[in-house]
Parts: structure tokens; sequence; C-alpha cells
């Protein structure tokens, strides 16, 4: 798995102006961390849980990964599976 993280250096900020006003109104994409399924290619059972090996859309095969059943908003691709 590879792990990217953004960074940058304390150098690169800069003090507020006075006077600018601040913009109160963020707004947050809450899917912008969400992606695809393609396919559920495997069922993997432990003692309490399901995982279920993932396809993702617009990804290699090395990028598949088993995702605990809570993770998988797609239930008819799983029915697909089944």
């Amino acid at each position: 798995m590879k792990v990217r993280i953004k960074v940058f250096h304390i150098s690169l900020l800069e003090p507020v102006l006075k006077g600018v006003p601040l913009d109160k109104k963020i707004k947050i994409n809450a899917n912008k961390d969400e992606y695809n399924v393609k396919e559920v290619i495997n069922l993997q059972k432990g003692k309490n849980t399901f995982k279920y090996l993932v396809k993702w859309l617009d990804y290699s095969p090395e990028s598949n990964l088993w995702e605990p059943v809570k993770n998988l908003k797609y239930p008819d691709l799983i029915m697909e599976f089944h």
C-alpha cells in the first residue's frame, strides 16, 4: 500500500494581512476520499466479520483491497457477487 502525505514547509506560511475579512463559510467535500467500486471479487470470512476483495474503478488490479462490509456502500455489487 502506498501512503501519500501532503506536507509543506513552515517557511511557506505567511502572516495574515490586517483588515482582510476571513471567509467563515467553508465548504467541505465529504466524499473527497470516497472511491468507486467496479466489482466485488472475493469474500473473506473472519471470526465476527466479513471482508470483500474490491476492484476499484479506474485503478489497476494491484490496487485491489480487502474492505470490511461496513465500508462498502454498494449492496447491489455485493448481491451480484453472491
